[in-house]
């Protein structure tokens, strides 16, 4: 009896049990759409960003949309980005909605998913919202429309929302500074403005009229890092200085940055020149100072005549005590200069006209010389163009092997006396004054004997060493000279050899018409050597008409002179039946004036128009020139330059013809060219 109630109860308890465990069952969780941060604290001006995240508890989220709501007095949305939440795994999905108005102070989104039969299970970030702050306050982010949706396109119920709200807090951003005057006097009263480049806004400072101080308040939402600000500064009086500043992090981190401005006020008085002076003055140089009482830069114009300048230095360093060098000058000229100076605001002084004279170049010089082998000859030592000489002090150098000094005398100077040492090649020469004063103009210093010990056509340089040379007064002055070295050689008695004459062509036609054309000329050549040198070469040309010393020319790396001539009228030889050459006499000179006039060079002259070379222009030569032009036989041979009568070049039967006529006397065909 009592296990059978034991066992009804139990039949009627494990239902019920079983009924409560499944009311007993946790609720499922409900998707959530969260705005994060959900709650943040950002600068007035700054640019912020919040997160639309989605958690799907679960749940297969296959498409997404929202309507976010905000107050467009304080925020501005500046742009709304897609996140991964609906590609997580790497599928397509399709933006359907992505919308910003700050005019109603919202922004719109959707996505979904294409291209699977699926959700995504697992939480992400859907979207991201980046907005600006513009005004202090408290702003709600709201999420009041909110959409989720399954693999077969209907809403996921149950979707839970999680808004924000974002903390705006006053940000400003001070500039100031003072004004001044660029001689450090304040500018009260200053007028400012500063005008942002990257938004173009302007801002006006602040100021009073007992002050130099300046002050513009503004915030982020205003200025940002690397705004390029432009200040323009003023006073009251027309002055006015612009600049540009750019913005730093360091400068917003600090709310601010301090900004002194200097006015400068424009400079319209020009330097004042004083103390022109010429110093260092040379024979090629000279050096020109001055001063200014303010910086400024240096120019000299100058000339060799009045006023007239054409000549300019310049240099644009400012200095208050200028030098300026001029160089590449004349010797014993005078110059006239005017010194000008600019300061940095362009305002130009110029000098009075000023002159000085360059010193005429000091020459010390040794003539040249030469003597036979063995014999001696003299040359001096000159002083030229110099003022108040006192001393003088040089050495002489030569090859010893050529020519020694055997003597050094005869000075100007009231002492001198010479360290001779010919087995260096090496003579000291030195002078001065006793008791006279410093000589003047051309001054011998001495004169030196030298002897030929080489052999001939042998020769030296004698070259000038200047040791001192100063002026005969109680302060130690030198004189700048230059030394002009001579020439010593020993002489030979050989005349030059000449060899190879040669006349091309041979033989020329008279140059009747005096121009000079086609076939009438002829290269002369003549070889001429000579061991020492040839000094030059002339031929006489007097009995072809030309002149008795006619200039050959030596043709470039060879020993061939050579001269082109020509033959006047009346000058070919006829004897005996033929055509005598002229013999024209060479003269070829070295460098010692000895002279060898052997050699002649033969040039035989036909008279223009003697074909047939018989003596005589005739008929027959008119005819013999045609036949050998038409190339008759017995006429082959014929000198074409003398039966080209007629100027053009060539020979052909109107050289004939011309030549006909002109025997016949016929006018126009007078002259044979």
């Amino acid at each position: 009896m009592g296990n059978g109630r034991r066992t009804c109860l139990a039949a009627v308890l494990i239902p019920i049990l079983a009924i409560l465990c499944v009311f007993a069952q946790p609720a499922l969780a409900s998707p959530v759409v969260s705005i994060e941060p959900s709650y943040q604290k950002v600068l007035q001006g700054q640019n912020f960003s919040v997160n639309i995240t989605v958690d799907p508890a679960g749940a297969e989220v296959m498409g997404a949309q929202y309507t976010l709501y905000f107050n467009n007095t304080l925020l501005n949305a500046t742009k709304q980005d897609k996140c991964p939440f609906l590609s997580q795994d790497g599928a397509s999905t399709n933006i359907f909605a992505n919308k910003i108005n700050n005019t109603l102070g919202m922004t719109e989104y959707g996505e979904a998913r294409i291209g699977v039969d699926y959700g995504v299970t697992s939480p992400g970030v859907l979207a991201t919202i980046t907005f600006r702050a513009m005004e202090p306050g408290i702003c709600s982010l709201n999420l009041p429309n909110v959409k989720l949706s399954d693999p077969s396109a209907q809403p996921i119920p149950g979707v839970m929302v999680n808004n924000g709200s974002v903390e705006i807090n006053e940000s400003l951003f001070i500039i100031s500074g003072f004004v001044s005057y660029n001689d450090g006097s304040p500018v009260n009263n200053p007028g400012v403005k500063i005008t942002n480049l990257n938004t173009s806004e302007v801002f006006t400072a602040g100021t009073n009229e007992s002050s130099n101080h300046y002050r513009v308040s503004t915030n982020l939402l205003h200025i940002s890092e690397g705004n390029l600000l432009h200040f323009n500064a003023s006073d009251n009086i027309g002055n006015s200085t612009e600049f540009n500043h750019t913005v730093t992090r360091e400068e917003i981190n600090a709310g601010g940055f301090a900004q002194n401005i200097t006015i400068y006020v424009p400079d319209t008085t020009p330097p004042v020149i004083t103390n022109v002076s010429a110093i260092s003055i040379r024979k090629d140089s000279a050096t020109i100072t001055w001063e200014t009482d303010e910086q400024s830069d240096s120019m000299v114009k100058y000339g060799t005549e009045p006023g007239n300048y054409t000549e300019i230095v310049y240099n644009a360093s400012p200095v208050l005590h200028h030098c300026i060098v001029l160089s590449g000058l004349s010797p014993n000229t005078t110059y006239y200069y005017v010194v000008n100076s600019t300061d940095g605001s362009n305002n130009s002084a110029q000098s009075s006209e000023y002159s000085f004279k360059t010193f005429a170049e000091i020459i010390i010089s040794i003539g040249d010389a030469g003597a036979l082998s063995g014999e001696n000859a003299t040359t001096s030592i000159i002083i030229s163009d110099i003022t108040n000489v006192g001393t003088a002090d040089i050495i002489i150098t030569y090859n010893q092997s050529i020519v020694h000094v055997i003597a050094v005398n005869s000075s100007d100077f009231d002492f001198i006396d010479a360290v001779i040492d010919n087995s260096t090649g090496i003579t000291r020469i030195g002078a001065f004054q006793t008791a006279s004063a410093g000589l003047n103009g051309e001054v011998l210093l001495a004169n030196v004997t030298l002897k030929a010990v080489g052999n001939g056509g042998e020769s030296s340089a004698l070259n000038i060493s200047i040791i001192e040379l100063k002026e005969a007064s109680s302060e130690e002055i030198s004189i700048p000279a230059t030394p002009h070295n001579g020439t010593f050689i020993i002489g030979e008695i050989t005349p030059p050899v000449v060899t190879n004459p040669d006349a091309s062509p041979a033989s020329i036609p008279e140059d009747t018409d005096s121009e000079p054309g086609w076939g009438e000329t002829s290269q002369l050549n003549i070889t001429v050597t000579d061991d020492c040198g040839v000094a030059s070469v002339t031929i006489n040309l007097t009995p072809i008409g030309g002149p008795p010393d006619q200039p050959m020319t030596r043709i470039h790396g060879t020993d061939i002179w050579t001269v082109t001539v020509n033959a006047s009228a009346g000058t070919s030889l006829y004897h005996n039946g033929s055509y005598l050459s002229h013999n024209l006499t060479v003269y070829a000179t070295d460098i010692f004036g000895n002279v060898n006039a052997s050699v002649s060079i033969p040039l035989m002259v036909i008279q223009n128009g003697d074909v047939s070379e018989n003596g005589n222009v005739t008929l027959y030569d008119a005819m013999y020139l045609a036949k050998h032009v038409l190339g008759k036989p017995g006429f082959e041979t014929m000198n074409e330059g003398i039966g080209e009568v007629s100027g053009n070049n060539e020979v052909s039967l109107y050289d004939a013809m011309f030549l006909a006529k002109h025997v016949m006397g016929e006018s126009g065909f007078e002259i044979l060219h």
